[in-house]
């Protein structure tokens, strides 16, 4: 079996079923027999039904692939893995701050839609953000949208049922639809 990345030179690992240790192999682009790769891991088709073949490189998101312990001769297979690079936590954190300040530019100049479509990217990384949920809700108050605000503010408390923001923009939105404004 030939086993590749893109990109090359990543570490590739071998685990069978019940088993959490796990196996290096070699690196990428590698040719191995299930043979050779069941001997690594001690076992036989006859003990195993599956083995696992995990595909790290530093700075890269790790990929798995569960292959059928072959029992009836060797198959050729060609495995293909494409590596996506990893973001680290600092870049998600800048990227959302700034779609954020957009959107809170965009609200203030009355831009709506160029304002949910940067919350929404907020949204995209983590939709449980209360605080985008809220800024989100905040823009359909704007708008007078309040059936749309009621509902997110009512999204963020049910994620976070002490968040302050959503309860007194529920109260405000009630006190404008109750007198009539």
């Amino acid at each position: 079996m030939m086993i590749q990345s893109d990109p090359p030179q990543a570490d590739v690992y071998a685990s069978s079923e019940g088993k959490s240790e796990k196996v290096k192999l070699g690196q990428t682009p590698l040719e191995i027999t299930e043979l050779q790769i069941n001997e690594q891991l001690k076992v036989s088709p006859e003990n195993t039904e599956w083995m696992y073949l995990t595909i790290e490189k530093k700075d890269y998101e790790k990929k798995s692939i569960a292959l059928p312990a072959n029992r009836w001769g060797a198959l050729t297979k060609n495995i293909r893995f494409q590596l996506k690079p990893m973001e680290d936590n600092e870049t998600i954190v800048t990227k959302m701050l700034k779609y954020f300040f957009n959107a809170k530019k965009f609200a203030e100049t009355k831009q709506y839609e160029q304002a949910h479509s940067e919350i929404d990217k907020v949204l995209v990384i983590d939709n449980k953000m209360t605080q985008a949920l809220s800024m989100k809700a905040g823009i359909y108050f704007l708008q007078g949208n309040m059936d749309e605000a009621k509902v997110l503010y009512k999204k963020a408390l049910e994620i976070d049922p002490g968040f302050s923001d959503a309860i007194q923009m529920l109260e405000r939105i009630q006190n404008k639809v109750g007198s009539g404004q």
